[in-house]
């Protein structure tokens, strides 16, 4: 049983080393037995060690590639890394990657460009980095990658296509023009674009509740957005964040379930409302209060009428008017506690259209 017989094909790194990649190959099968050897990165001065603690999938390996990266390379979504490392953990200069047993030995070089990835067998540089990982999937990196830190920031792409991977916090991205593909990270994040909502067009995909991007087309080019909760443009902004729990999501269902399901369209300011006041912290309760306010702190009777039919689509009978007033009469639950409730439905994310804004976001001022 082996291990070592691979040589290396490429290597990546943007320039601040968030973004980094080595792409092993198999020379022969048989060749899967990772756990306990380490991937090493050296300058001459200081070395980076990368320990294997689990095999490749299976031991199929002749003329397979292996993709070890970054989890900054991993944030931006092209092929998914069958091992992660930490980000820096190559040298951009003077520097050298060895594995036990390396076909052709350690590769060394005088510098990484950050504009392409090193192609080990021919010494030279290609412009488009293609990663591949162990399962064949593989992709194009871009020309440009941008990394931003754990703070707030203001990040600008390139004329280009470019990769942009912002960090924690509140973050500002301009892609500018070319096809991008950006990833907004931790916080409450903004992709601004050059021109009106109407010469662009939005689509969501989504395969589980967990696992949305949106595509933006239009004049900046053609781009790619994962953790992107908002989407400014010169006329509207757009409101991204809408699974449950999340602000857009949030506000759509207090507005629906108070003021009928036709108020969130016809009123973006409400929705702008709602976002500051879940940004700022707020818990669905303290909004509710809110919206109850609003609302004119209606008698209960009315109060009930009024969220069921904006709920239901239609008036309650005598029964379950009786009831929801009664629970309201008895002091069981407040008004903002039963608004809250309502607004939680699964009816109520029907009645708003929740699922279509999920892939098409909502406007707001």
């Amino acid at each position: 049983m082996t291990f070592h017989l691979f040589h290396i094909n490429e290597i990546y790194s943007n320039a601040d080393g968030a973004v980094q990649f080595i792409e092993l190959v198999g020379d022969s099968d048989h060749q899967g037995f990772w756990t306990g050897h380490s991937l090493t990165s050296s300058d001459g001065t200081n070395t980076n060690t990368y320990s294997f603690t689990t095999d490749l999938p299976n031991q199929a390996t002749n003329g397979k590639a292996v993709l070890v990266a970054t989890q900054g390379f991993a944030d931006l979504g092209i092929v998914t890394p069958d091992y992660i490392i930490p980000n820096g953990f190559l040298f951009t200069t003077n520097g050298t990657v060895n594995f036990p047993g390396l076909q052709g030995g350690p590769v060394s070089y005088a510098a990484l460009s950050t504009v392409g990835s090193l192609v080990v067998g021919s010494g030279s540089t290609v412009n488009t980095p293609t990663p591949t990982n162990f399962a064949g999937i593989t992709g194009s990196l871009f020309g440009n990658v941008i990394s931003g830190t754990d703070g707030p920031d203001n990040l600008s792409g390139t004329a280009g296509s470019d990769g942009i991977q912002a960090g924690a916090a509140n973050d500002t991205i301009n892609g500018g023009t070319g096809d991008d593909t950006i990833n907004g990270g931790a916080g409450i994040d903004t992709a601004v674009f050059s021109s009106a909502l109407e010469n662009y067009s939005v689509s969501g995909t989504t395969t589980t509740s967990s696992d949305l991007s949106f595509t933006v087309s239009g004049i900046d080019g053609n781009d790619t957005l994962f953790e992107m909760e908002r989407l400014r443009f010169t006329d509207k902004n757009l409101a991204l964040d809408l699974k449950d729990g999340q602000a857009a999501n949030s506000s759509i269902r207090i507005i629906g379930a108070a003021f009928g399901p036709a108020t969130i369209e016809e009123h973006p300011d409400y929705v702008g409302v709602g976002l500051n006041l879940f940004d700022s912290g707020q818990s669905m309760l303290n909004v509710s209060q809110l919206a109850v306010d609003v609302m004119g702190n209606l008698p209960n009777d009315d109060f009930v009428d009024t969220v069921y039919q904006n709920v239901v689509g239609t008036a309650p009978s005598v029964t379950d008017h009786d009831f929801f007033t009664g629970w309201l009469e008895d002091g069981v639950y407040t008004q903002a506690q039963l608004l809250e409730i309502a607004a939680n439905t699964e009816i109520n994310a029907i009645s708003t259209g929740l699922e279509g804004y999920l892939l098409s976001g909502i406007a707001f001022v």
